[in-house]
């Protein structure tokens, strides 16, 4: 009879959505997990739209369910010859005032006091490479602030709209929304389920809850 209850029990929890389940809190490094996504991470060297260096590392930490779902999206792309390149992951409150400081328009920048699906480790910025990990062309450059890099742009050229539109093909199969100013930008579904965090980002270790 025990195991009966067991077997039942078991059914149910996988039965239900994950949306409706508890949510991981656990932040992770990806490249724990996968060393050929590409880090291209803007905010760790000079090349952004500040012109400085604000992060001290290149590093990827997201929520670990976040994380899974992008590591399927790599998987899909390998599948297909291409790959992904990371602009940006997990974003501490305080570089988001910062941000919030130089642009505060919430076209491209959310208001630091509602916090940003960055704040959560809930949204990630990507692009798309060849299979030599050479980025594919896009509408625009990263952090390009003005209505080309709208999604609903149609001035990109045909092979940056092919692009642009496989990544979102992929990233919404594995449960991101693509925000719609930013062709990068792309939001976990179920990110309001996660806290604003501002632990600093450190050259190793420093994932907090």
């Amino acid at each position: 009879m025990k195991t009966v209850f067991v077997f039942f029990l078991f059914l149910f929890l996988f039965s239900i959505p994950v949306s409706a389940r508890e949510p991981d809190m656990m932040f992770t490094d990806i490249t724990d997990y996968d060393t050929s996504i590409i880090l291209d991470i803007r905010y760790a060297s000079a090349n952004n739209f500040t012109g400085k260096k604000i992060y001290p590392s290149s590093r990827c930490l997201l929520r670990r369910d976040v994380a899974m779902r992008l590591l399927n999206v790599q998987k899909k792309l390998h599948r297909m010859g291409y790959g992904l390149i990371v602009f940006d992951c997990y974003r501490p409150l305080s570089v988001q005032k910062t941000f919030w400081a130089i642009l505060p328009d919430e076209r491209y920048v959310a208001d630091p006091a509602k916090g940003s699906r960055h704040n959560r480790g809930a949204a990630v910025d990507v692009s798309l490479a060849d299979s030599a990990g050479k980025q594919l062309p896009m509408p625009t450059g990263y952090d390009d602030f003005s209505d080309k890099a709208s999604r609903n742009w149609k001035g990109a050229s045909p092979e940056a709209r092919k692009y642009s539109l496989l990544l979102e093909g992929v990233m919404k199969e594995e449960g991101f929304e693509p925000f719609p100013t930013e062709w990068w930008h792309y939001d976990a579904a179920g990110w309001e389920q996660y806290p604003v965090s501002d632990f600093p980002l450190q050259k190793t270790g420093g994932c907090e809850e």
